[in-house]
């Protein structure tokens, strides 16, 4: 499916944002498609999907990741979904929208700050970035500022 979404100039364009080796993986799905396709995703088989999705391109990761966003479950159980994923972030844009996406973090403020103090300490750049973002997104005022 995402292969027939594939547009090559795109793809030109966006693989020059990322390193190299990144790069070489994206097909060139432009993101809004991704994101349709993510919450269409996310009302059918999605554990399935998540359990089973290899990892071989961009656009798989970032779909996974959008789907975390959308599916309708409890933020403990979406926190399991969460650390599972972060270790597949290798990158700024896979980082950056997956954050933007988690907006469960409005509904869950207190849990959600308590779920993201390791990774503000964590040494690996995007685990860290991952709370940086986080914090960016969803926590810029009080009482967190």
């Amino acid at each position: 499916k995402l292969k027939s979404l594939a547009e090559p100039q795109y793809r030109q364009f966006s693989s020059k944002l990322l390193p190299p080796e990144e790069a070489k993986t994206m097909l060139g799905v432009r993101l809004p498609q991704l994101r349709s396709l993510a919450r269409k995703m996310a009302k059918e088989d999605w554990r399935t999907f998540l359990a089973e999705c290899p990892d071989d391109f961009f656009e798989e990761i970032m779909l996974q990741g959008m789907i975390i966003g959308c599916i309708d479950v409890g933020p403990e159980e979406r926190f399991c979904y969460i650390r599972n994923f972060i270790p597949k972030i290798t990158n700024w844009s896979v980082c950056d929208s997956f954050c933007a996406g988690l907006k469960f973090a409005k509904q869950f403020p207190k849990a959600v700050w308590q779920f993201l103090q390791p990774y503000l300490q964590d040494s690996g750049e995007y685990p860290a970035r991952f709370g940086l973002v986080m914090l960016l997104d969803y926590f810029s005022q009080e009482p967190y500022t």
